[in-house]
């Protein structure tokens, strides 16, 4: 009986430990223009800053201009592949879906639904054929074609040696003329860290 006692205070007491060393998890707010950088790799501050460089370039660039002055208005783009051509895992979706927001918002640029969009847009127009009233139906072949077609790549380079690193990343951009295989403006932005590991962890 004394030993039964004696056993369930211990795990009494090894409960209790177990629940002290249980670690609390903490969460800040933070405002989404904060640079914050925890380990180094490519995080949103590298986004926000190669989309505004990138974009600022491709407008400042003689195409646009030259389009705008021949047609007389807004060339149509349509956002193509990003790829992740670096060493780390990179969602380069984020980059063009940035690069798409900025673009819009200059009021320069027209843009049309991407690849993993359109279907979907596609589906509802044929739905709305046999569902929807003849005065709101949308009529089928009434789509706008893109002019131009953005796509990009993610690459990387790492120079290590101790507990030392430079990371340098390669984003670059391109706008190729749909209808005649011409590239227009091509654009290519760099980003490099130097990331220093402590040799003593506690």
């Amino acid at each position: 009986m004394k030993k039964k006692i004696q056993l369930s205070a211990l795990a009494l007491v090894l409960v209790a430990l177990l629940i002290s060393c249980q670690s609390t998890v903490s969460v800040d707010r933070l405002s989404s223009d904060v640079n914050i950088d925890l380990s180094g790799n490519w995080n949103d501050t590298d986004i926000r800053l190669v989309s505004e460089a990138l974009v600022k370039d491709s407008l400042r660039s003689p195409w646009l201009d030259q389009f705008r002055m021949h047609k007389m208005k807004n060339p149509v783009v349509i956002v193509g592949s990003f790829l992740n051509r670096s060493s780390e895992h990179i969602d380069t979706s984020i980059i063009a879906k940035r690069y798409e927001i900025e673009l819009i918002n200059s009021g320069k640029v027209d843009m049309v639904a991407d690849v993993s969009f359109r279907a979907s847009v596609r589906d509802e127009r044929e739905e709305q054929q046999y569902f929807a009233s003849e005065s709101t139906a949308k009529a089928l072949g009434k789509e706008i074609g893109a002019d131009y077609l953005l796509q990009g790549s993610v690459r990387t380079n790492l120079d290590q040696v101790g507990g030392k690193s430079v990371r340098t990343y390669y984003v670059s951009a391109e706008l190729i003329d749909i209808e005649t295989n011409k590239k227009v403006w091509v654009g290519e932005e760099t980003i490099k860290k130097m990331v220093k590991q402590s040799k003593y962890q506690f």
